[in-house]
């Protein structure tokens, strides 16, 4: 019995005939887009410098433990590269406060609000509807927000202010479900009140997940799915936590992300009161498809700030990192420049936070050589040896500075 051996080119013809050109794609893999978190660290655990695009995201913790925040930071950042840029909020908790979400930096003019907990509504808005009437015979095909992403066309919206704007969804990077916990499905809706239904919102995903997934890649979009802490009653062994979803939404998710505060008053943040406003939080990587996973990052969140320290936090990586050389406790020596004290560094981190993050991030990333060619010094501001008030500074501070 002879057998006719096919040339890799035939054998791709004759698939590409079989199945249609879209099966295959022999393009390279690029790097993977992504959207900073606004926590360097937190950036550097996820292993590709931010949120992945095109990836759905869980973020999953207990109450007040920056779920929504992070979500939140993702959409001001998104936002902040291009005035263009939008997002799509879908608030399944009606809990979104446009006051809060501005005093981060997120632009209500383009979000996307949707407000409904139907998690049937919630799918097919995401990835549209086929109808057939029949008695025409006629299938209307009406698309959802992510395959009209994919294909870049333009939709009017009210948005929160009043405004009709036009939003150009090729500039829709982030998709947020607020949460997975307070979506309803068909069979709740229907149910009567008081019965007990049990792992309702898992079996919808099950089947629904499995559509989206294809929707959330070609539309290049960030999909953050918010979710909630449960305990299952009765466990004796193991950690008794889980989350809404079941074990679909687990495979489906290529990132998540479980936060949590610290325990310990030393990891609170009180004002002259004595009033809590803020914490320090810790985000475990329990799953990462772009990254090695199981990392933790620690940063500082205020309730009405956000993320701050930030420069603390990035010096502490290039100490932990042993980027930076320490000759003694109180030296910090980034290549030609070295600073005589750890106010000083946070300082000089402050004038150049958006080189050495990149610095940072091409070396984890890309495994590169740390350079320090082309840092600002601080010889021409006051240092804070010379008793300063030092105060964490952003990016837009440096202008001030000099």
């Amino acid at each position: 019995m002879s057998v006719k051996v096919l040339s890799p080119s035939k054998a791709y013809e004759q698939i590409e005939s079989m199945f249609g050109s879209e099966i295959i794609h022999p393009e390279e893999v690029s790097e993977i887009d992504i959207i900073k978190t606004g926590s360097p660290s937190l950036d550097r655990a996820l292993a590709v410098g931010g949120w992945p695009r095109g990836r759905m995201i869980q973020l999953a913790g207990k109450e007040a433990s920056g779920k929504t925040f992070l979500s939140m930071k993702a959409i001001a950042d998104w936002q902040a590269i291009d005035p263009e840029n939008c997002a799509c909020f879908i608030d399944a908790e009606y809990t979104y406060d446009p006051k809060w979400a501005e005093s981060i930096g997120v632009d209500n003019d383009r979000v996307i609000l949707v407000k409904t907990n139907e998690a049937a509504k919630i799918v097919t808005g995401l990835i549209g509807t086929v109808k057939t009437n029949k008695q025409s015979g006629k299938t209307v095909i009406t698309p959802g927000i992510l395959e009209m992403a994919a294909e870049g066309k333009t939709i009017t919206k009210k948005t929160l202010t009043g405004r009709v704007l036009e939003f150009n969804l090729a500039k829709l990077g982030i998709v947020v479900i607020d949460s997975i916990a307070a979506m309803v499905t068909p069979v709740e809706i229907e149910s009567a009140v008081g019965k007990q239904n049990i792992a309702l919102t898992a079996r919808f995903l099950a089947n629904e997940l499995k559509k989206l997934t294809p929707y959330i890649s070609d539309s290049n979009v960030a999909f953050f799915v918010i979710n909630q802490v449960r305990v299952n009653v009765g466990q004796m062994f193991g950690n008794p936590e889980s989350n809404p979803g079941g074990k679909s939404l687990k495979h489906a998710c290529s990132v998540m992300v479980n936060v949590a505060p610290l325990g310990g008053k030393d990891n609170q943040i009180f004002d002259d009161k004595d009033e809590r406003i803020g914490h320090k939080i810790r985000a475990k990587i329990a799953k990462n498809k772009v990254g090695a996973a199981f990392k933790n990052a620690d940063f500082t969140l205020k309730f009405d700030e956000g993320i701050v320290d930030v420069n603390e936090e990035l010096l502490e990586l290039y100490k932990h990192l042993d980027l930076v050389k320490r000759p003694n406790n109180r030296t910090y020596i980034f290549g030609n420049h070295t600073l005589t004290s750890k106010a000083d560094a946070q300082k000089f981190v402050s004038l150049n936070f958006n080189y050495l993050e990149e610095v940072l991030r091409r070396n984890y990333i890309l495994d590169e050589e740390i350079s320090f060619e082309g840092l600002i010094g601080i010889d021409d501001i006051p240092l804070a040896s010379d008793k300063d008030v030092i105060e964490t500074a952003t990016i837009s501070d440096v202008d001030e500075l000099f």
